[in-house]
């Protein structure tokens, strides 16, 4: 079973709908900006850990950390916004052709948002290969 770890520094952002702009008769969409920036960070960071895309079933774990308000300083879990599942998608379709062909590769995913103490806001990331694997708790046995 074959994993790579790596955090990547920054405020995570979560993806958002593409935006739709008519103007003359003409029709296109975009990725928000800020959106398509953080997508870029993340697979900057994740080209250098990867030498080609893992193939095959793919496992994902992410733990992103998100700045503490004042109003939360007891607090360990982000109760609020961005949703979770945003912060996910944006971190999932950055991968693509870096840690894996593409995001429809993976199977299995479990993240967490929590609040961060000290440090800066950042995500940490887990890929695994599934390839070997009958389940998520089984390994085939070899020979």
């Amino acid at each position: 079973m074959q994993h790579v770890y790596f955090e990547v520094k920054g405020q995570p952002v979560p993806k958002a709908r593409a935006r739709t702009v008519r103007k003359g008769g003409r029709t296109w969409s975009f990725t928000p900006k800020k959106v398509a920036v953080w997508e870029k960070v993340v697979k900057e960071e994740a080209k250098k850990h990867f030498e080609r895309p893992l193939t095959g079933p793919i496992q994902v774990s992410m733990i992103f950390y998100m700045e503490r308000p004042q109003s939360r300083r007891k607090d360990v879990w982000v109760p609020t916004t961005p949703d979770l599942d945003n912060l996910e998608k944006a971190v999932l379709d950055a991968l693509n052709e870096v840690a894996y062909e593409d995001d429809r590769f993976v199977v299995a995913k479990n993240a967490q948002k929590r609040y961060i103490r000290r440090e800066e806001p950042h995500v940490c990331i887990r890929v695994t290969s599934l390839s070997k694997q009958v389940s998520i708790d089984g390994v085939l046995e070899s020979g």
